[in-house]
């Protein structure tokens, strides 16, 4: 299908062009801090297995922010070369950032979701967490994370086939690029969980902090108010931005709307500040992994993961001298 003709004023090129120039340098630094929040992540063993999940909603964010990057840079050259013209919804799936957006914003919700989910059960069901959350379940849930995210994708790339002979902006935004029907079930899913994990989040801080009485229970209440901080900067940082950019142009005009990916983006690096801040051993593994070891004897980091009772094994353990000739 041919869709001819530039459906904006040069005024509003000129606009697209000073809009996605800012999208560039905050995408960017979105990108940087999540590439490097999954460094730490996956630098030792130990962080691995500690902190995956959050490694995998890095993972979501850095492709949104990617998307944002890319999306910048082609919608200026295309403004530059006269080629951004109306085009078919299908056609938008020709253009890269789509793919990174869908999978970039469901991917997070989920990770959240699993979270909330997690801290609610360590709280309230601490035997059954410690016995049944084992390293391998942790893994299960990621990978189904990843698949679920895929799958919407999917979904969204058979809406846009299904919707290929109407004619859309050259934005391509996921709801140019899938249709209206399926932008707003993508927009529904990455408003609506966010909020989900917020009040699973709330509910696990207020029963922590009722059963404090424990040791155990107040390690608990720093991992649930890390997951508390991460849930509610999403949804004032992106949930309730994407309300805003679903309606725009159809049930409101804020003037500010275009804006709001930035926030996105904001939101994007939040992870890496809150576990810095939060975390000790993280932050110290991070201090570390900047500085190529060199804050290492500083912060006595240790090489690898080894319990109380290990430690107590290994230091117990007497070496005999080798036998004399």
């Amino acid at each position: 299908m041919q869709c001819n003709g530039t459906p904006f004023s040069n005024a509003s090129l000129a606009n697209i062009i000073n809009l996605n120039r800012l999208y560039i340098p905050f995408g960017s630094f979105a990108s940087a801090t999540n590439i490097l929040c999954i460094l730490v992540v996956l630098s030792t063993k130990q962080m691995r297995e500690k902190y995956g999940t959050l490694g995998l909603l890095s993972f979501g964010y850095m492709l949104n922010s990617l998307g944002i990057v890319i999306a910048g840079s082609v919608r200026i050259q295309q403004i530059i070369d006269n080629s951004f013209v109306s085009l078919s919804t299908f056609a938008c799936f020709g253009r890269p950032w789509p793919y990174f957006f869908i999978v970039g914003e469901q991917l997070p919700t989920f990770v959240l979701i699993v979270m909330a989910g997690k801290r609610v059960i360590a709280v309230f069901k601490p035997i059954f967490y410690r016995t049944h959350i084992t390293p391998r379940i942790r893994v299960i849930t990621d990978i189904t994370c990843v698949l679920l995210s895929i799958l919407f994708l999917l979904i969204g790339i058979f809406f846009s086939y299904l919707s290929r002979e109407v004619c859309t902006s050259p934005v391509c935004t996921t709801i140019n690029s899938t249709g209206r029907l399926y932008g707003t079930f993508n927009n529904f899913f990455i408003v609506l969980l966010p909020f989900i994990a917020l009040v699973l989040n709330v509910i696990a801080y207020t029963g922590a902090k009722r059963l404090s009485v424990s040791t155990n229970m107040e390690r608990e209440l720093k991992k649930v108010l890390v997951s508390l901080v991460l849930a509610a900067l999403a949804v004032v940082l992106s949930a309730l931005p994407n309300i805003i950019i679903w309606g725009q142009g159809i049930f409101w005009n804020v003037v500010i709307a275009p804006y709001f990916n930035m926030l996105y983006c904001s939101n994007s690096a939040v992870s890496l500040v809150a576990f810095t801040y939060m975390k000790k051993d993280f932050r110290n593994r991070l201090f570390s992994l900047i500085s190529c070891g060199y804050l290492s004897r500083y912060f006595k980091l240790p090489v690898g993961t080894q319990t109380k009772a290990r430690r107590n094994v290994v230091q117990n353990v007497s070496i005999k001298p080798p036998a004399r000739s």
